[in-house]
């Protein structure tokens, strides 16, 4: 289960990769809003926006997963 104190509301990798899987688990593999996370596309790592279909390249997961792991670095010294 995440920690969601420490994962935060802000916008971040570790939101980002929970919104994707709320879409893919919940929302037909469509990006849907989260009441909990401020989620702006624009600043986003992949820049999808409410109602874009879910879809992965490998320069996305690459760079995705990058800060993914840089943020989980930052926050679990």
């Amino acid at each position: 289960h995440r920690g969601r104190t420490i994962e935060g509301k802000a916008r971040n990798p570790l939101n980002e990769v929970r919104m994707l899987c709320d879409a893919i688990m919940e929302n037909q593999g469509r990006m849907s809003t989260n009441r909990t996370i401020r989620y702006k596309p624009e600043t986003s790592i992949l820049k999808f926006r409410t109602g874009d279909e879910i879809r992965l390249n490998v320069d996305d997961f690459a760079r995705l997963s990058a800060a993914f792991f840089d943020e989980i670095e930052k926050e679990y010294p």
